[in-house]
C-alpha cells in the first residue's frame, strides 16, 4: 500500500515537470522557464525577439554580452518597452564607442537635433555647434560618473529623448555665448613670470582678450569642441579619438591644428589692432604663444557655464 502511494506521488511530480502548461504557469508566478527569475516567459520572449531583430541590423553590437543583458533587464524594470529595444541596442553601441553604431546614431537623430537647434538659433553654424555639444553631453562621462547615454531606458523613442537633450544643449550654448569675464586675463597677467610678457599683457589685456575670443569664435564648431574636450574636460587623445571614431594620431593632429589656428589668428588680430612696427611682431608672437593652452582653457571655461 505504502509503496503504491510513493509510486503515484512520483508519477504526479513527473507529469508536472513534463507538462508545458504546468511549466509555464510556474514561470509566470515566480520562476522562469528561460533562466531569468525576474522575467515572465512571455515578456522575456518579446524582448529577446526585438533585441535579435535589432542586432540583425547592427551586427557590430554584442547583444550576448552579460553587461548588455544586465542593462536590458535594468531598463525593463524601469519601465522600458520592448518595441524600443532597437533604440536601446543603438544607444548601447554608441555608448561603447562602436564606430558603426556612432554613425547610425547620428544619422538616426540628426533631424531631431537640428530641429531643436533651430528653435533657439536658425544659423547653420549654431546647429553644428549643438551637434558637437550633444556628442559631449551624451558620450563623455563626468569624473566618477557614467556617460549620460546610459540613462536612456527605452521608455520612449530614442529620437524624442535625444531631442530633449539637444534642446537643453542649445539653450546652454546660447546662454554661454556672452563675453568672458574681464578678470580671466587679469588673473593670468598677475601670474606671468616673464617681465616683458607681464608688461604686454597688463598694457594690452583688453586687446589680448578680444583677440583670443575672436580667434576662438572663428574656429569651426568641431575644432572648438576639440579644444574644449582637451583643455577644459581634460580628455586624453585616446578618449577623444574613441569619441570621434578615429585613430589617436588623427585626433592629435586635429587638436594641434586647432591650437595653431587660434595662435596664428590671435597674433594677426593683435598686430592689426595695435598697429605695431615689424620689430614688435616677435614680442606679439611670444605674448600669444606664452601659456596659450592655459589661456584657451580659461576662456573656454568662462564661456562654458555648467548645465542648469
Amino acid at each position: 500500500m505504502e509503496r503504491a502511494k510513493r509510486r503515484h506521488s512520483a508519477q504526479r511530480r513527473s507529469t508536472r515537470r513534463s507538462d508545458p502548461r504546468q511549466r509555464d504557469r510556474g514561470a509566470a508566478v515566480g520562476g522562469s522557464a528561460y533562466g531569468s527569475p525576474a522575467l515572465t516567459a512571455p515578456v522575456e520572449t518579446t524582448w529577446q525577439g526585438e533585441v535579435a531583430r535589432a542586432r540583425a541590423a547592427l551586427a557590430e553590437v554584442d547583444t550576448h554580452d552579460p553587461e548588455f543583458l544586465a542593462h536590458v533587464e535594468s531598463c525593463r524594470l524601469r519601465g522600458g518597452k520592448p518595441e524600443h529595444a532597437g533604440d536601446l541596442v543603438l544607444a548601447w553601441g554608441a555608448l561603447k564607442g562602436i564606430p558603426a553604431a556612432l554613425r547610425r546614431f547620428e544619422e538616426h537623430v540628426r533631424a531631431d537635433v537640428d530641429a531643436a537647434a533651430r528653435r533657439i538659433d536658425r544659423a547653420p553654424e549654431f546647429g553644428d555647434e549643438v551637434r558637437q555639444g550633444l556628442r559631449v553631453r551624451l558620450l563623455v562621462p563626468a569624473p566618477g560618473e557614467r556617460a549620460r547615454m546610459g540613462e536612456y531606458a527605452a521608455r520612449g523613442p530614442l529620437r524624442a529623448w535625444v531631442g530633449v537633450a539637444a534642446l537643453r544643449v542649445a539653450l546652454n550654448l546660447k546662454r554661454a555665448s556672452a563675453p568672458a569675464a574681464e578678470d580671466v586675463l587679469a588673473e593670468m597677467t598677475a601670474g606671468e613670470p616673464d617681465a616683458e610678457l607681464r608688461h604686454l599683457r597688463k598694457t594690452y589685456s583688453k586687446e589680448f582678450r578680444e583677440a583670443l575670443e575672436g580667434a576662438l569664435g572663428a574656429l569651426a564648431p568641431r575644432e572648438r569642441a576639440l579644444l574644449r574636450l582637451c583643455f577644459v574636460e581634460g580628455l586624453t587623445l585616446v578618449r577623444i579619438a574613441d569619441l570621434y571614431g578615429v585613430h589617436e594620431s588623427t585626433a592629435s593632429r586635429w587638436v594641434r591644428k586647432a591650437t595653431d589656428t587660434v595662435a596664428d589668428d590671435a597674433r594677426q588680430r593683435l598686430v592689426a589692432r595695435l598697429s605695431v612696427s615689424p620689430g614688435s611682431v616677435e614680442s606679439i608672437a611670444r605674448l600669444v604663444g606664452s601659456q596659450l593652452e592655459l589661456s584657451v582653457a580659461r576662456l573656454l571655461t568662462a564661456t562654458n557655464r555648467p548645465d542648469s
